[in-house]
This record gives structure tokens, C-alpha cells and sequence, in this order.
């Protein structure tokens, strides 16, 4: 049997900490459209991050406003927060 010492098991332990901070960094920036806050909103206007009709997708809004930055993740006015461009939810209107 092998026989862990106290400088293996701290540097071990360490970098388990370190990958578990990075994951939850990548995680979260697949997520980076999502205010956590705004998840109730989200959820009763039934919005999902993917559109089932593209012609309908959050991009064709009048209420969003495209990221100056070029990013998938645009400003919604009704959720207020961002969204994904090609999302949709039930305050769908396409602009006058």
C-alpha cells in the first residue's frame, strides 16, 4: 500500500480545486446569456435559447438590440438582460 504524504495530498487536493474553478468558468460561459436573476421572468414567458422557427428568433425582435461586439448574446427589453440572438419566447414581435 502506498503511502500518501502531507506535501502529495495538499498538491493533489490543490489542483482538484483548480480544475473544479475552471470547469465552472466553462460551464458558465456556455451560459453567458442567462442572468440567473431573471429566471422566473424567462421562464413565464416561456423563452428558450433556441428557436424551433428561425424566422421567429430572438435576432428578428423588435425588442432586441444586437451586441455592438458582434457576441450570440444581444439585449432583450422586455426580459432586461441578455438573451441568445437565436432565442424565443412568448413576447415575440417581429419590427414594425
Amino acid at each position: 500500500m502506498s503511502r500518501t504524504n502531507r506535501r502529495t495530498f495538499l498538491f493533489r487536493t490543490a489542483s482538484l480545486g483548480i480544475a473544479g474553478f475552471a470547469f465552472a468558468r466553462l460551464s458558465r460561459a456556455a451560459d453567458a446569456c442567462v442572468q440567473p436573476e431573471s429566471e422566473s421572468l424567462r421562464a413565464s414567458l416561456n423563452y428558450a435559447s433556441a428557436s424551433a422557427n428561425p424566422a421567429a428568433a430572438c435576432a428578428h425582435c423588435a425588442f432586441f438590440t444586437a451586441n455592438p461586439a458582434g457576441s450570440a448574446c444581444g439585449g432583450c427589453q422586455i426580459l432586461g438582460g441578455p438573451v441568445d440572438a437565436t432565442g424565443h419566447c412568448d413576447s415575440f414581435s417581429p419590427p414594425a
